[in-house]
């Protein structure tokens, strides 16, 4: 296929969401030390946790796993002064505390929430475990904060910007694949659903960020409203694709009306897109 070179590329490096995660460990277990507190690891594990794809995801998880932390020590406290390390008592604490966060709706906050619960049921002592559990509690507070504020401050995504490469790359894959219809060859079409289903995950990603956080509305509109014409060119691309051309030198007869038929409308479609886009374009500029 033509297109071959493109779908050949070298392994990504970490992405941001990772080298936050990691900043946000070390700020964490630097602060810890300078607060003196003997064992950052429940703040360090909730800063890991609460590290969202997304400022506004990372502010409502930060929210949940706030509840959640405060649930897990205060049955983790409960359980300490009754009969702490006892196995009976902690699974009955694990199955209370998911329980909770489930019934209300703390999405997201059961593992941090189990970690608090196990470390003040295993750790706390037992004249005065609630001692323990509102160190674990402002300790795994610690964590959240640090993971929504750095990745508030620590290069913010852009899904307004991700949105408008993955579109680029839309528009070229699909070049590519209809060119290998008109020549017919089999085209790529799991590489194109793939653009298709990180574009949409971008563009929902960027709808629900907080509107001050968002500055491209009309561009970020303008492609979503073009995918769905994109999702039809790739119905067309599998259509053709089951015609099973491939390694012929000319189109039966019998499949000649169809194979035309498509290839009209993917023209079509991709007329329309490029119609769409640059209507777009004029009216950001009006």
């Amino acid at each position: 296929m033509n297109h071959i070179s493109h779908k050949i590329s070298l392994r990504r490096g970490p992405g941001l969401r990772i080298i936050k995660t990691g900043i946000a460990a070390s700020l964490c277990v630097a602060l810890c030390s300078l607060l003196k507190l003997d064992k950052p690891f429940l703040a360090v594990i909730a800063t890991v946790l609460s590290m969202g794809k997304s400022i506004d995801f990372s502010v409502r998880a930060g929210k949940n796993k706030t509840f959640g932390v405060l649930i897990g020590s205060a049955i983790g406290c409960a359980a300490a002064a009754i009969l702490p390390a006892n196995a009976g008592l902690c699974g009955i604490g694990i199955i209370l505390v998911l329980y909770l966060c489930q019934l209300l709706r703390l999405t997201g906050a059961g593992p941090l929430a189990c970690f608090a619960f196990v470390s003040v049921m295993f750790y706390a002592a037992r004249p005065n475990p609630w001692i323990y559990a509102s160190i674990c509690t402002g300790d795994a507070l610690i964590g959240i904060a640090i993971s929504v504020i750095v990745n508030l401050l620590i290069f913010p995504p852009n899904y307004a910007e991700e949105a408008g490469r993955a579109y680029s790359s839309l528009r070229e894959k699909t070049d590519f694949a209809i060119a290998d219809a008109e020549a017919m060859r089999t085209s790529d079409t799991e590489e194109l659903e793939a653009i298709v289903k990180r574009l949409s995950g971008n563009v929902r990603l960027y709808v629900s960020e907080v509107k001050l956080l968002r500055g491209d509305d009309e561009e970020v509109f303008g492609i979503s409203c073009r995918v769905s014409t994109y999702r039809m060119i790739l119905d067309e691309l599998k259509a053709i694709n089951t015609l099973e051309l491939e390694g012929r030198t000319e189109i039966p007869d019998n499949l000649r009306a169809v194979y035309d038929y498509h290839i009209k409308r993917l023209h079509m479609l991709r007329q329309h897109a490029a119609e769409e886009a640059e209507a777009n374009k004029k009216a950001e500029k009006g």
